[in-house]
C-alpha cells in the first residue's frame, strides 16, 4: 500500500516538474556546438527558420553564423534546388516559389514569395540568384538594387544615384571569394544626347558611348564606391552576368575599339576587381561574330551556342578548367524543342520576358540536374528537361504555374541581407 503511493506521488512530481530534458531545443542545445549545429544544417531553409521559434535556446542556435554557412555550403553539394518564378503578368511584381525534385515534382505547389517592399519597388526583375540571396532591379528606372532573402524576408535597399539622368545600366551580382560577402556591380554607360543625333542609327549608338564607369557596392559598406571608368567595353546585359570563379561573366556587344562587333567573352574579378577576356573555346572564332549565351553546369561556366545548323540545335560547352583555352568541351547538343503552348498573336504581344529571344527554338539553359538531364526554359513560358542519352524533352507543370514566367535556379539559405 505505502509502495503503491509514493509511486502516485512520484508520478504526480514529475507532472508538476518541467521536463527540460524532453523540450526539443533543450535536448539539442545540450549537445557540443559542433554537433548541434551540423543536426540542424541538415534541415530545409523553411524547417530551420521554424526551428528558431520552438524556444530561445534554438532560436539562438538558428542565428550562429556557422549554421548559415554550414547550411549553404551542404544545400550548394548536394545540388538542393528550388526554382523562382518571376511573374511578368500583370505585373512584374509576383514571385512563387517551388522545393524543386526530379522524381515527384508533379506533387510540388507554387507558393507566393512576400515581397515587402512591393509598394516602393512595383515592377522589378531578377538580376540573378547568389548564395540563397536574390538581387532584384526597378523596370522603371535603371538605380536601387534591392538584396532580398526570399525565406528569411530579409531584404537591404541599396543607395540610388542621382547624379545622371542618361544613363544605361548592367547589373552583376556576386560574392567575394574569399570573405564570402556578397557584392553588387553596377556598370553605367552614360549618353549624351547632345553629341548624338536622333536620326543615327542604334549601332552607331551603341559604338559611340562617351563615359563609363563601374561602381561596387559591398555588403558591409552603405555606398557605391566608383572603381574603373571608361570601361572597354560594350557588355550585353541579356548575356547574364553569370557568376563563376570569384567573378561576374558578360558577353560584350562591342571590343576594345569599338570599330567591329566583337562577342567576346568577358569577366570582372570581385577580387581585384579588374576586367579580362576569358579564351572561347578553340577554332570556333564565329563566336565572336554570333550571339551566344551564358550558363553554369555543374559549378563549371559554359557557353550555350545556338548557331549550330544541324535542324537547329543548341551545342554546350563546357570550361572543364577554369581559364585554360584547351580544357572547353562540347559536352551536350540539345535538340529541336517546337513549343506550343501560347502562340496566339495576343499572347506573344503580352509575353514581355523573352523580347530578346530571336527564335522561340532557342532556350536559356538553367541547369544541371541531379539525374544528369538539363533543365531549359523556351520561349513562351514552357519550362522543360532535356536528357542527353535518350534525348528526349520532357514538359514540366507545377499546381499553381503562372502563364507567363521568368525561371531563376535558387539555393535556400540563412544568408544575410544586411
Amino acid at each position: 500500500m505505502e509502495k503503491d503511493m509514493e509511486i502516485e506521488r512520484e508520478s504526480k512530481r514529475r507532472k508538476s516538474t518541467p521536463k527540460e530534458h524532453h523540450q526539443p531545443g533543450n535536448n539539442l542545445y545540450s549537445l557540443p556546438q559542433e554537433i548541434a549545429l551540423d543536426i540542424i544544417s541538415r534541415l530545409h531553409v523553411k524547417s530551420v527558420i521554424q526551428f528558431r521559434y520552438v524556444c530561445r535556446s534554438c532560436h539562438k542556435l538558428s542565428l550562429d553564423l556557422d549554421l548559415a554557412n554550414l547550411h549553404l555550403t551542404r544545400a550548394l553539394k548536394n545540388n538542393d534546388i528550388a526554382l523562382i518564378f518571376h511573374c511578368d503578368f500583370p505585373l512584374n511584381n509576383q514571385l512563387y516559389f517551388v522545393e524543386f525534385s526530379h522524381q515527384d515534382h508533379e506533387k510540388n505547389v507554387l507558393r507566393r514569395i512576400h515581397t515587402p517592399f512591393s509598394s516602393t519597388l512595383p515592377e522589378f526583375r531578377i538580376v540573378s540568384s547568389c548564395n540563397g540571396l536574390l538581387c532584384l532591379s526597378s523596370t522603371l528606372v535603371n538605380d536601387g538594387p534591392y538584396v532580398y532573402n526570399p525565406f528569411t524576408r530579409d531584404y537591404k535597399v541599396l543607395p540610388k544615384s542621382t547624379e545622371f539622368q542618361d544613363q544605361e545600366v548592367i547589373i552583376g551580382f556576386g560574392v567575394h571569394p574569399h570573405t564570402n560577402e556578397y557584392r553588387v556591380v553596377r556598370i553605367v554607360y552614360y549618353w549624351n544626347l547632345y553629341e548624338l543625333s536622333p536620326l543615327r542609327s542604334l549601332r552607331f549608338r551603341a559604338q559611340n558611348f562617351p563615359r563609363s564607369e563601374v561602381q561596387v557596392f559591398y555588403q558591409s559598406s552603405e555606398k557605391w564606391r566608383v572603381i574603373i571608368g571608361d570601361i572597354p567595353y560594350k557588355l550585353d546585359q541579356s548575356s547574364g552576368g553569370v557568376f563563376v570563379n570569384g567573378r561576374l561573366h558578360w558577353v560584350s556587344i562591342w571590343g576594345k575599339n569599338h570599330a567591329r562587333r566583337e562577342r567576346l567573352l568577358v569577366s570582372f574579378d570581385l577580387s581585384d576587381e579588374l576586367f579580362r577576356e576569358v579564351p572561347l573555346p578553340e577554332n570556333h572564332l564565329y563566336l565572336t561574330r554570333h550571339r551566344y549565351s551564358l550558363s553554369v553546369l555543374g559549378g563549371f561556366l559554359s557557353v550555350v551556342d545556338p548557331s549550330n545548323t544541324n535542324c537547329g540545335a543548341q551545342d554546350i560547352w563546357i570550361m572543364k578548367q577554369y581559364g585554360v583555352k584547351e580544357s572547353w568541351e562540347k559536352v551536350f547538343s540539345v535538340g529541336v524543342y517546337y513549343v506550343t503552348t501560347f502562340q496566339s498573336p495576343e499572347m506573344q504581344q503580352k509575353y514581355r520576358i523573352w523580347k530578346n529571344v530571336l527564335d522561340e527554338r532557342f532556350a536559356r539553359v538553367l541547369c544541371l540536374l541531379k539525374n544528369g538531364e538539363i533543365l531549359l526554359q523556351y520561349r513562351w513560358g514552357a519550362l522543360v528537361s532535356y536528357n542527353p542519352e535518350s534525348r528526349m524533352f520532357k514538359d514540366l507543370r507545377f499546381k499553381g504555374m503562372p502563364k507567363f514566367f521568368h525561371t531563376v535556379v535558387h539555393v535556400g539559405s540563412l544568408s544575410q541581407a544586411n
